[in-house]
C-alpha cells in the first residue's frame, strides 16, 4: 500500500491562495456593508490567524477547522457577521482550490496511474482552510478511481504525526505497518508519523525541501516522482 500526503505533495498551488480567500472574504464584508476595514487589515489578520492555526497544529496536533479560522480572522479585526453569512463564506473559502491555482506536482498523475495498478492508494492528510471533503472532490477529479481512501485531519479530529492518524490506516486495511510506505513533504508529521508507526517513509523535496533540524530524515529523498516507483518495486 502506498499513502499520500495532499499539499507539497500531490498538489502545490501556482500562487498564493491568500489572495483569493482576501477576495472572497472582502466581498462578503462588503455584502455586509463593512467599508472601513482596508485589504492590509485583511491580510494582517489572516496572518496572525495562521499562526495561531500552526501552534495548535504542531502543539495540539489537530487543524482547526475554517469556521473557527474565521472566528481567529474577526475576533483580529473586531467584528461580527450573520451567521448565514460565516456559512456561505466557508464554503467559498474553501472552493478557493477548484479557482485553477491548485494543481497536481509535477509528474503525479502518470505516477499515480502507474502504481495504482500494483499497489492500494490512500491518502493521509491535514487540511487547512479546505476540508477533507473538498480535497477529495479535488483528487477524484484528477485521480478519478485511483484512491480506495482518504483519512483527513478534519475528520478524523487529530492530525500527523498522532499515531492514531496512522493506525487508522493499519485498522481500515487489515495490513501490516511495514506493508505500508508513506510519501509526504515534512519530518515533522509525514516523515515522524510514518517512522513511528513501523511504516516506510518517503519525502518528496519537488515543491519543497524541508530541512526540519530534530526530526528523522525519510527512507528515501525524492525530488522527481519518476523515482518512486522503482523504489517501492525494490521494497522486499
Amino acid at each position: 500500500m502506498v499513502t499520500f500526503d495532499f499539499w507539497g505533495t500531490l498538489y502545490r498551488n501556482t500562487v498564493s491562495l491568500k489572495h483569493e480567500r482576501k477576495d472572497r472574504i472582502r466581498a462578503a464584508f462588503d455584502r455586509c456593508g463593512i467599508t472601513h476595514i482596508s485589504d492590509e487589515q485583511i491580510y494582517k489578520a489572516m496572518e496572525n490567524s495562521w499562526l495561531l492555526w500552526d501552534d495548535i497544529w504542531r502543539k495540539e496536533q489537530r487543524t482547526l477547522p475554517v469556521a473557527e479560522f474565521l472566528g481567529l480572522v474577526f475576533g483580529e479585526l473586531k467584528i461580527q457577521l450573520p451567521e448565514w453569512v460565516i456559512d456561505e463564506l466557508c464554503h467559498t473559502l474553501q472552493e478557493a482550490v477548484f479557482t485553477g491555482n491548485t494543481v497536481p506536482t509535477d509528474h503525479i498523475v502518470e505516477v499515480v496511474a502507474e502504481l495504482s495498478r500494483s499497489y492500494k492508494l490512500g491518502i493521509i492528510s491535514d487540511t487547512g482552510v479546505s476540508s477533507g471533503k473538498y480535497l477529495g472532490r479535488l483528487i477524484e477529479r484528477d485521480h478519478p478511481g485511483k484512491f480506495s481512501f482518504g483519512l483527513y485531519s478534519d475528520e478524523l479530529g487529530m492530525s500527523k504525526p498522532a499515531p492514531g492518524v496512522f493506525q487508522k490506516v493499519l485498522d481500515i486495511n487489515g495490513c501490516k505497518a511495514d506493508e505500508v510506505v508513506h510519501v509526504g513533504d515534512l519530518k515533522h508529521t509525514d516523515v515522524l508519523g510514518a517512522k513511528q508507526a513501523g511504516m516506510y517513509s518517503v519525502r518528496y523535496s519537488g515543491v519543497r525541501d524541508d530541512i526540519g533540524e530534530g526530526f528523522p530524515e525519510a527512507d528515501w529523498v525524492i525530488t522527481d516522482y519518476r523515482d518512486l516507483t522503482e523504489i517501492i518495486r525494490g521494497i522486499r
